[in-house]
């Protein structure tokens, strides 16, 4: 029996990281991929390119995104930034019978997906949040260090891509979103506010990544991993690579925590200014976890697991949409509502898509990385 090629619409499916999951996607004959996004041009270019069809769209035209989605099997959103705006492509798929999945990394937007679980169960259809570097990937790196922890004190997460990696202006809109303003986290067991873009530390990523400033970061963690994990402690920390971009982002943050300076709005202007240093630095970068806790014998222990890239910087972050899609293609959805996307990938899935592209994992302890 044949089984039918299915349509996965993948809006903003020119951009970095939606880009590499249309590709990807591209190449598998069990699907007809749906570039959707505004620029005619430059998405009919894409498309052609890759061998996917174009679909014109503004998502703001609910008309035109109806259409754009129409007969998917699957509707991958990477049109971020994700931190101001609603869930209305997900009810509109749910009101078209299409699985959703997104790529957002915006803490209530992904940690809130769940309004829509009742619905999505009574259609059979799986809406997913976060199908990217967070929580999905994430929350696969912790999953395979639990076992050896009876109890977890203390997570942190941190990420440092390298410099001379693409962005866009959503990757540093969502930055900008949070930049001075109050984040809740969780220390001690305990809810406790502290300035985003603030409590500065220098880590110790795995080689060739190296020694890298970060600061406090608004994402879906937060929200979410304190109850999951069981953990006393949640953090979660990001940084440039150039120590240059980070004092002009820390010094930025001030007018935004003493007047309420919104800079979102500037996205596009900190974008070019940011790719003004695109030829220094390097293409490695790294998301890496530590985790402290107790191990079953009683004795405090600590974990390390990190992703790093070593040249393709987008591969990481659009890696877990592609790996989902196809799981999806191959045997549906492994349950039907509307969730963030935590334990529906494993780590060993993903690696299997990353490694040839470069990319591998890395782990340590207390002693450092192995």
């Amino acid at each position: 029996m044949t089984t039918p090629v299915r349509i996965v619409t993948v809006l903003g499916g020119y951009g970095i990281f939606g880009g590499r999951v249309a590709e990807a996607l591209a190449h598998d004959p069990r699907c007809r991929v749906r570039v959707v996004g505004r620029n005619r041009k430059v998405g009919r270019t894409f498309a052609q390119r890759i061998g996917a069809e174009f679909q014109e769209c503004t998502l703001e035209d609910r008309e035109s995104l109806r259409a754009a989605i129409a007969d998917s099997f699957l509707v991958i959103h990477a049109a971020g930034p994700f931190q101001r705006t609603d869930y209305r492509v997900a009810e509109l798929c749910l009101e078209q019978g299409a699985h959703y999945a997104d790529l957002a990394d915006a803490r209530d937007f992904v940690a809130g997906i769940g309004v829509l679980d009742e619905r999505a169960r009574q259609r059979g259809l799986l809406v997913t949040s976060g199908v990217s570097s967070t929580p999905a990937i994430t929350s696969a790196l912790i999953q395979e260090l639990t076992p050896a922890f009876a109890k977890i004190d203390t997570i942190h997460t941190a990420l440092s891509p390298g410099n001379q990696n693409p962005r866009g202006a959503s990757t540093i809109g969502a930055v900008l979103s949070y930049l001075g303003r109050t984040i809740r986290v969780w220390r001690n067991g305990r809810w406790e506010e502290r300035p985003g873009w603030g409590d500065v530390q220098r880590l110790e990523f795995p080689p060739p990544v190296g020694r890298r400033r970060v600061h406090n970061c608004e994402v879906p963690e937060l929200e979410l991993f304190p109850a999951l994990f069981k953990a006393d402690t949640v953090r979660f920390s990001a940084g440039l690579e150039l120590d240059l971009l980070n004092y002009l982002l820390s010094l930025c943050a001030l007018p935004c925590r003493w007047f309420g300076l919104d800079l979102m709005s500037r996205a596009g202007f900190f974008l070019k200014a940011s790719l003004m240093l695109f030829p220094f630095g390097t293409t490695n970068g790294s998301l890496a976890i530590w985790v402290r806790g107790r191990a079953h014998s009683g004795k405090t222990i600590e974990r390390r697991i990190a992703i790093v890239t070593d040249y393709d910087g987008p591969a990481t972050p659009s890696s877990a949409a592609v790996v989902l899609a196809r799981k999806l293609l191959e045997a549906g959805p492994p349950r039907a509502g509307a969730l963030p996307c935590i334990g529906l990938l494993a780590l060993d899935e993903l690696l299997a898509h990353l490694e040839p592209l470069g990319v591998w994992c890395a782990r340590g302890d207390e002693l450092g990385w192995r």
